[in-house]
């Protein structure tokens, strides 16, 4: 009896560390840990700091933190920041990566970024801006760019 407990704990330890492993390949797919690149047709505002419409890229500041904070930076390399990210996660599979903009009038900010291949996405806190819009009463509206 003692050798079928063995036996069986063993099993599933094995079946545990599979799991891991599959978990964190699948994981992979869903970072910023490759530079992803795209064309922001408007003004954007990312946490206080206003940004010019262009094309920009997005990746990990440091490969240590993981996807927590991400380096923007424009074509031209005039804006380079790095901004600390929260964990969002989605119900389905994005096939496309995608920036999510929150719109208040003609206002644009970032609010989150979805890597393609992935349930998991990165958002960005809200800037004082954005909230004296929404205490203003401004009407929300959301504008996506795919990349």
């Amino acid at each position: 009896m003692k050798n079928v407990v063995v036996k069986g704990l063993v099993k599933f330890g094995l079946l545990a560390a599979v799991l891991i492993i599959a978990a964190g390949a699948s994981a992979q797919a869903q970072t910023l840990q490759y530079k992803v690149t795209a064309n922001i047709p408007f003004d954007f505002t990312i946490t206080d700091k206003k940004l010019p419409a262009g094309k920009y890229s997005i990746v990990r500041a440091q490969n240590s933190n993981g996807d927590q904070v991400l380096q923007i930076s424009s074509a031209d390399g005039n804006q380079i920041m790095s901004r600390l990210t929260i964990p969002v996660i989605g119900r389905d599979v994005v096939k496309q990566g995608v920036l999510v903009f929150r719109q208040h009038g003609d206002e644009y900010f970032l609010y989150e970024i979805w890597p393609a291949g992935g349930q998991t996405g990165r958002a960005f806190p809200k800037s004082r801006a954005e909230r004296e819009l929404e205490r203003q009463g401004n009407d929300t509206k959301v504008a996506r760019v795919i990349f």
